[in-house]
């Protein structure tokens, strides 16, 4: 296997992944803008370009999960591709794909939130307040509560207890606007640990991990349970 590794990601893990690849001395490592899960049709091709810009030829850690079949078509060209087989990030931030549909099964219609996207403003008081400086208060508060009327939980997920603590206020002040439930849920590293073990071997995927091999491409049906 090449000893060469890349990481390419969405910023929305960057603080949760970065402690854990000390050991792995990537040769690369680019963290892409938030939101790309918004627009699968864009989310594409911006990882394909940042994919087709990596040298040499590697193994790429790609820290997306199918997030609306925005991985879909994605080519490996000369690299091998190693992605964590979840719908979306949350279930590599509460530790497997198990816990993460445990939770959605028992609490369906769940708003998702954590240290990564608090900070990057995609959430529904970040949207309402940057479209009420164009818009104006009443319409910014429609658009939104339109846009999030499905919801009946703001669930906080991190991996430590101060994470917790820290960011609840930011999430509870979510849960108020959306006038939903707020709760808390401890995540675990575990999956992004077995994510990154895969990168050194790449045959250990089994059932976490979608391994794309050079000259492949992703398919939905790959991530399929």
């Amino acid at each position: 296997m090449s000893s060469v590794i890349h990481v390419v990601a969405c910023r929305v893990l960057k603080s949760a992944l970065l402690p854990l690849l000390d050991e792995l001395y990537p040769t690369s490592c680019r963290f892409l803008e938030y939101g790309l899960h918004a627009l699968p049709q864009r989310m594409t091709p911006q990882i394909q370009q940042a994919v087709d810009a990596l040298t040499p030829p590697g193994v790429v850690l790609l820290g997306f999960g199918l997030c609306g079949n925005g991985l879909v078509g994605l080519q490996a060209g000369g690299h091998t591709l190693v992605i964590p087989r979840v719908d979306d990030c949350i279930a590599l931030l509460m530790g497997s794909y198990e816990a993460y549909a445990c939770d959605f099964r028992c609490r369906p219609g769940t708003y998702y939130l954590s240290k990564g996207w608090l900070e990057s403003g995609y959430h529904p008081v970040g949207q309402y307040r940057e479209w009420s400086a164009r818009y104006g208060e009443a319409q910014a508060q429609r658009v939104v509560l339109r846009m999030y009327e499905n919801y009946r939980r703001v669930a906080l997920v991190a991996h430590a207890p101060e994470e917790l603590a820290l960011y609840r206020p930011q999430a509870e002040e979510a849960a108020r606007f959306l006038s939903v439930d707020y709760d808390k849920i401890l995540g675990s590293t575990s999956l992004f640990r077995r994510w990154i073990e895969c990168a050194r071997h790449p045959h250990l995927g089994g059932d976490e991990c979608v391994i794309i091999p050079p000259g492949g491409s992703v398919r939905q049906l790959m991530f399929v349970r």
